[in-house]
């Protein structure tokens, strides 16, 4: 469910904002660390302000995953080398300035799902992150999402079926998000979206190794091949997953 920014209730000191920072950095693509600075203050202010939050947790990354590429070495290859000469200078100015959480080894959106809990809520753009279940921000489109656990898992088999072209996976060739609504049609649990994605893949190898370059985090080191084996170990009879919770 969505609504605006100002249509928000029942917001209380324990809020946490959390900030995909690089995310909201390239929305001005400033050449100039203290023009940028002065927009980011702004927004960050505001949104804590408005959100009532006791507490604002910024994350950055330096880069592509490592554990990512060590799975899939395509991943983001398609990207430019070169970063923008403005980036820099901008991480530096949050860590010096706000305290923000520099992320080494995984992506800011791993900490950003590692952070997510019952009192937060992420502000980003990023379409990816709706896996996570909780309360979400679009600061564009001033628009504020909850997602519950059923449409979190929902989001991540619908970007297994669809791959994700702006990090160079491909998932399964001509399926779109029509086809992909099609797989999972009528789908109500978890498992009937597992199976109905491994069937369509039809080769676990590529399965797995999309699905876990795709798993945002929820738990430092997290390894979404062990999910894999907890949905094959109930299939089989096993207890397998106890809740659709990462």
């Amino acid at each position: 469910m969505s609504k605006s920014f100002n249509e928000m209730q029942e917001l209380n000191s324990n809020n946490i904002l959390i900030v995909d920072s690089l995310n909201l950095c390239f929305r001005w693509k400033h050449s100039r660390a203290k023009v940028f600075a002065e927009d980011f203050i702004d927004v960050v202010r505001r949104l804590a302000r408005s959100y009532k939050c006791g507490k604002i947790i910024l994350t950055c990354d330096q880069g592509s995953s490592a554990y990512r590429k060590e799975i899939y070495p395509e991943y983001k290859a398609h990207r430019p080398k070169e970063k923008p000469h403005w980036l820099q200078p901008i991480r530096e100015y949050l860590v010096a300035n706000f305290n923000a959480e520099v992320i080494n080894g995984q992506e800011a959106d791993d900490a950003l799902g590692i952070n997510q809990t019952g009192d937060s809520i992420i502000c980003s753009i990023d379409k990816d992150l709706l896996q996570i279940p909780g309360r979400h921000y679009n600061f564009v489109k001033d628009e504020f999402t909850e997602v519950d656990d059923f449409q979190g898992i929902h989001h991540f088999y619908m970007q297994c079926l669809m791959g994700d072209r702006s990090d160079n996976i491909k998932g399964i060739p001509k399926v779109g998000p029509k086809n992909a609504e099609k797989i999972l049609a009528g789908k109500l649990t978890e498992k009937e979206l597992f199976d109905a994605v491994r069937d369509a893949y039809g080769n676990d190898e590529e399965f797995i190794m999309n699905a876990r370059v795709l798993w945002i985090r929820r738990k430092e080191d997290e390894d979404w091949k062990d999910r894999f084996d907890a949905l094959v170990q109930e299939q089989a009879g096993g207890t397998g997953l106890e809740t659709t919770e990462g």
